[in-house]
């Protein structure tokens, strides 16, 4: 009963944060080409391939509200149940049940490093659901990025995979 709860909050919680992370309309600025297809656009460059003047060759920025990856962890002979949303542009807010929200900022090279963690894990080889036997009191972890959900449920491919993503992420008190 508890775990049908706890994977019932766990969804809510996933669907509260991917589902009002936006108003359902795309950016305006955002952009529909790939990085390779804006760098050979003949409007945006010099016949050298050198970017044209006040273009500029860097990432575009992060969308403010944009999440970049939603982390939960449920379960336990504690009975946890704490979430983390971090946005693209290094804000957080860790949510604990029986404690006040928390929120803060990354600093750029641990936001760097996030980054880079989750661009190493294939998430299309990781479960998206709860796998193996059932693991009393045992902690679900639960990471949605980029369009993927990646359930760890103690695993040793899923918490290997996602080991240096677990390490990026900033503390839930």
């Amino acid at each position: 009963m508890k775990r049908m709860m706890g994977v019932t909050g766990l969804a809510i919680v996933t669907l509260c944060v991917t589902g009002c992370s936006g108003n359902g309309n795309p950016p305006e600025n955002r952009a529909s080409e790939s990085p390779t297809e804006a760098r050979s656009d003949p409007a945006r460059s010099t016949p050298g391939g050198t970017p044209a003047p006040g273009t500029s060759t860097s990432a575009p920025a992060p969308e403010p509200d944009t999440v970049l990856v939603t982390f939960t962890e449920s379960g336990g002979i504690d009975g946890r149940h704490n979430s983390l949303v971090i946005y693209g542009d290094g804000r957080f807010l860790a949510v604990t049940p029986k404690r006040k929200n928390r929120s803060g900022r990354m600093k750029s090279g641990d936001l760097a490093e996030l980054r880079a963690a989750l661009d190493e894990v294939d998430f299309s080889r990781l479960p998206s659901r709860p796998t193996g036997p059932t693991v009393f009191d045992g902690i679900t972890r639960v990471i949605v990025h980029d369009g993927h959900t990646a359930v760890d449920n103690g695993g040793v491919s899923s918490a290997g995979a996602l080991a240096e993503v677990y390490k990026a992420l900033p503390p839930i008190p």
